[in-house]
């Protein structure tokens, strides 16, 4: 299944671009990610939602930003991130745009840090909202087995009611910046707060917890943020 497929289908028989977006299953595609350091994190996002001319030359399938909200290493720490349907695409993105030759107003708008391409090593369904990020350093031995347990951690979740998404993302050409990533994305903070609440009790799905980050080497960085989708390919 190509990334994105279920969702370009839909976008064809309903409007998505409104003030809900449906769920989008993530299959074989790949992102990119673009961090930025931003003036004003609210006009930087609006002038994105503004000229989506960046989006269709790049050829993006859906596209989005995520700003942190805690853990920042930066003020106005976010990035915005692109999926397409293959990796052919997504590297094929790179030479269509140049974010450091991007239009004055946006240059005004962010400081460009670094990009990224990531490639998902599990089903994830893109639903932005309320997301905890993991920078996990993990040896190629183990990074299987890891993603077995958050896919068995996920449904366990999920069979206890929760409304989540597990996310596991290898870096490709993320230079000394990234590493893994974990991505636990709840519908709101309240949501994700539940969550850690029962974990602290310690909740029966914590022995999963346990023996995924027991394949960890190091926790890199963790950060919560917000997510969401700002533009559709037609």
């Amino acid at each position: 299944m190509k990334l994105l497929v279920s969702f370009l289908v839909l976008v064809a028989s309903c409007s998505l671009y409104a003030d809900h977006h449906e769920p989008v299953p993530v299959g074989s595609g790949a992102f990119t990610t673009l961090m930025v350091q931003a003036t004003n994190v609210d006009t930087y996002i609006a002038a994105l939602k503004a000229n989506d001319a960046p989006f269709k030359t790049i050829g993006s399938s859906v596209a989005g930003v995520c700003v942190t909200k805690t853990g920042n290493d930066y003020p106005g720490q976010m990035f915005v991130w692109n999926g397409y349907d293959s990796m052919v695409d997504a590297i094929a993105a790179t030479d269509k745009y140049d974010p450091f030759q991007a239009t004055a107003e946006l240059m005004a708008l962010r400081q460009v840090k670094y990009s990224a391409i990531f490639k998902p090593l599990k089903e994830y369904i893109l639903e932005p909202g309320f997301e905890r990020l993991w920078r996990l350093k993990i040896s190629n031995n183990n990074i299987q087995s890891f993603v077995t347990q958050i896919a068995k951690l996920e449904k366990a979740l999920r069979s206890e009611g929760h409304t989540i998404n597990l996310g596991v993302f290898q870096p490709i050409g993320g230079g000394t910046h990234e590493a893994y990533h974990l991505r636990a994305a709840s519908p709101s903070s309240a949501d994700a707060g539940k969550i850690l609440d029962e974990a602290y009790a310690d909740a029966a799905w914590m022995s999963i917890w346990a023996s995924a980050s027991a394949l960890v080497e190091e926790v890199i960085s963790d950060n919560f943020e917000m997510c969401e989708i700002i533009y559709t390919a037609e």
